[in-house]
């Protein structure tokens, strides 16, 4: 009797238990989610400055919450984590306007996403930098609401290409 007791208490803890940011991606089971990347420049030099895009395409009826969300909001923010790498991230992610939502799952007015979420971040080539292709990769984290649930945290991956070229 003991034993059930005890693992109803400790499962509800390790069902809402956040994910390490580089954890294994797990079967999602929320709306249907998609990422595009893609660069401002097919070829950067030692030196330059390049933008990368992310277009987040939202299920029909879903949101997303804002990278900076309202005041009490803060464990709802979406979050871009982005792994090591050899260039120069010049600022925090840029998103596109949000909307405020009255969330009838979280029961609360949030900023969010609807339909698409635009997300951007300026990057530097160093000037040591060898020709080459190089990557950018990470993961958005984000919850997913559709006014009656949430889903728990997910992650999707990215992996980005810059290529990298030498001056004449």
């Amino acid at each position: 009797m003991l034993t059930f007791i005890l693992a109803g208490l400790i499962a509800p803890v390790l069902a809402f238990a956040e994910p390490s940011p580089f954890s294994s991606p797990t079967a999602s089971s929320g709306p249907g989610i998609k990422l595009n990347l893609m660069m401002d420049r097919d070829l950067a030099y030692p030196g330059d400055r390049f933008k990368i895009y992310m277009s987040v395409q939202i299920e029909e009826g879903w949101h997303i919450y804002s990278l900076q969300p309202m005041d009490g909001n803060e464990l709802l923010a979406t979050q871009i984590v982005v792994e090591e790498n050899v260039f120069e991230s010049q600022k925090n992610w840029q998103e596109s306007p949000t909307r405020l939502i009255q969330d009838d799952a979280q029961q609360k007015l949030v900023k969010g996403h609807v339909t698409t979420a635009e997300f951007h971040n300026s990057y530097r080539v160093p000037e040591n930098s060898k020709s080459g292709n190089y990557s950018i990769k990470g993961k958005l984290l984000y919850r997913a609401c559709d006014n009656n649930l949430c889903t728990l945290p997910q992650s999707l991956p990215f992996d980005i290409q810059i290529r990298v070229g030498v001056r004449k």
